[in-house]
């Protein structure tokens, strides 16, 4: 196996680390620098506020902290430090802007763009101010690929457009967008532009004065460093003439009873103490990607390139997004198997990606599809690990397609999946591996009694899952009558582990179920993510919902 010297440089890789399997969702969030955690440790075990105090260490403490603005003033080749604020990531970033534009831009019949492949953080903060000043919200189309269409999007940018807001790169495809072109067009119509770097520092050089957008913003725990610190950039004219964000310490010049006055950017938009060893060890990552660079770009370009060619020659793949202009991130579909399924397969061989919308509900409802499983990499990453997935990828398929049939009757008979009480919670807890666990709830979720499709409206859907989930429940002769469904044959069989205990109990007995003591008597609560005992949870809130409703009735 060839060696790879980035995975040094990275805790979770050494012998050490409580991680033993394959990290491919990077896009989430990336592994963490050890120059990162030592640098970060350092500061709390010796810990002093910053900006505040005279004395030595304070003062040698707010030198480094500001050292880490300049640090990341030239890392995204800003004009001036001052340039640099800030803030808890891209989230907070997005939603500074959206708070501290000047109102006298958001008149009404003005206009807001944004893409069609846009994360969450990038939609609804417009919707918001768009709804509360008569602004109309444009979209960018994309084409049947989740491509970005360069000439209708150019075209959406006219002379009553405030602001065009778009991601340097989709998070949930990996499509690098014309970002240049766009910004061109605004500037000719007089808007201003804001551009969602979150999945591109830690893959490509930014140059914020070559791009020439108005504001760029990124968060640092994509790019190795730690969570809930990122960069909000502005060019400095702009930050000047923009009101505080928040109030109180840090960003005051003076304060009296008869008014108060604020200090400029960037500390007029860092009210209070900031994360101080999240700054400093932001401003390492950065040291480190830009050190790097050639490297990283090497090692993500041949990575991307062995997946895609791997991915590509598999039957029944539907790679979304851009093939040529993109990260090191796939997004997929497979004929005729459910994303979420196969991702738990993947999780049972230690394989960790991201599947489900990806913050992007919009996006998916263009491309026709519930969710995809992306496969995001980094510098990190080996071709032995992608080899891996690619022959789990391939199991998880056969498991999951018709000729699996076989698979399933060699292990349990089918007539016994659901229907006689308790027998699915007693197969689960007698068996002796989690293999053999996960069967029977295949096997469950496959001869789980569907609903009709026109049952599945949105009043009976539950969010809370990773899959869709849609739950009905009715009072039979003052007993709980329950039906449920999912695309997910999991889901499906987690219903039916819910549904076997529940159904034909009056609404006071159903109350009194624990769900974690079931879990746990049945075997199955170590074996569960949290994504998917959130799920449940759900789906158990809404029949206790329906339970307490009826015995509200009653009293």
């Amino acid at each position: 196996m060839p060696f790879n010297p980035m995975r040094q440089h990275f805790s979770a890789f050494n012998d050490q680390s409580d991680f033993k399997g394959i990290y491919l969702d990077s896009g989430a969030t990336t592994q963490k620098l050890q120059t990162v955690i030592d640098i970060t440790n350092r500061y709390y075990q010796s810990s002093v506020n910053v900006h505040r105090s005279s004395y030595k260490l304070a003062s040698d403490t707010t030198q480094k902290f500001e050292d880490a603005r300049r640090t990341l003033q030239s890392f995204i080749n800003a004009k001036d430090h001052r340039e640099i604020v800030w803030t808890k990531g891209a989230t907070e970033s997005i939603n500074l802007l959206a708070a501290c534009l000047p109102r006298s831009l958001l008149q009404k019949g003005k206009n807001i763009v944004i893409s069609t492949l846009e994360h969450h953080a990038n939609i609804v903060p417009w919707q918001i101010l768009a709804e509360q000043y008569g602004l109309t919200l444009k979209v960018m189309p994309i084409n049947d690929n989740g491509v970005l269409l360069l000439e209708e999007a150019v075209a959406l940018i006219d002379e009553h457009t405030v602001l065009v807001a778009i991601g340097h790169v989709s998070n949930a495809l990996g499509n690098i967008n014309p970002i240049k072109s766009i910004i061109t067009k605004a500037k000719t119509v007089g808007a201003l532009t804001l551009i969602d770097g979150t999945q591109a520092v830690s893959h490509m050089a930014v140059d914020v004065q070559d791009l020439d957008c108005d504001f760029y913003v990124f968060s640092g725990h994509k790019m190795f460093g730690p969570t809930g610190v990122g960069v909000f950039y502005g060019k400095l004219p702009l930050l000047e003439n923009m009101p505080p964000y928040q109030v109180g310490g840090e960003m005051i010049k003076k304060v009296s009873f008869k008014g108060s006055e604020f200090l400029g950017p960037p500390l007029k938009f860092e009210a209070g103490t900031p994360n101080i060893a999240g700054v400093l060890g932001l401003a390492a990552a950065a040291n480190f990607i830009k050190s790097n660079r050639d490297t990283i770009v090497k090692q993500e370009l041949a990575l991307s390139r062995y997946l895609q060619q791997s991915l590509a020659s598999l039957t029944g793949i539907k790679i979304w997004g851009d093939p040529q202009h993109k990260i090191a991130t796939f997004s997929f579909t497979v004929n005729g198997v459910n994303h979420y399924d196969l991702a738990s397969y993947l999780n049972i061989q230690n394989i960790s990606v991201r599947v489900g919308h990806h913050c992007a509900m919009p996006l998916m409802e263009a491309l026709g599809v519930d969710g995809t499983i992306r496969v995001s990499i980094s510098c990190y990453n080996t071709e032995h690990e992608l080899t891996n997935f690619i022959e789990a990828l391939k199991s998880g398929i056969c498991l999951f397609t018709n000729n699996s049939d076989s698979v399933f009757k060699n292990k349990i008979s089918e007539e016994k999946a659901v229907d006689r009480p308790g027998e699915l919670a007693l197969a689960i807890s007698q068996a002796k591996s989690w293999d053999e666990k996960y069967r029977h709830i295949m096997l469950a979720g496959k001869s789980f009694p569907r609903l009709p499709k026109e049952q599945l409206k949105e009043d009976l859907e539950i969010f809370g899952c990773e899959s869709q989930v849609w739950l009905k429940c009715e009072l039979i002769d003052s007993t709980l009558y329950i039906q449920g469904d999912s695309p997910s044959k999991v889901v499906r069989g987690l219903l039916a582990i819910i549904f076997e205990y529940l159904r034909g109990k009056r609404p006071n007995e159903v109350l009194d179920f624990d769900l974690n003591t079931h879990l746990k008597s049945i075997g199955l609560d170590r074996y569960l993510s949290n994504s998917r005992a959130n799920g449940i949870e759900a789906v158990l809130d809404r029949i206790f919902d329906f339970c307490k409703e009826y015995s509200n009735t009653q009293n």
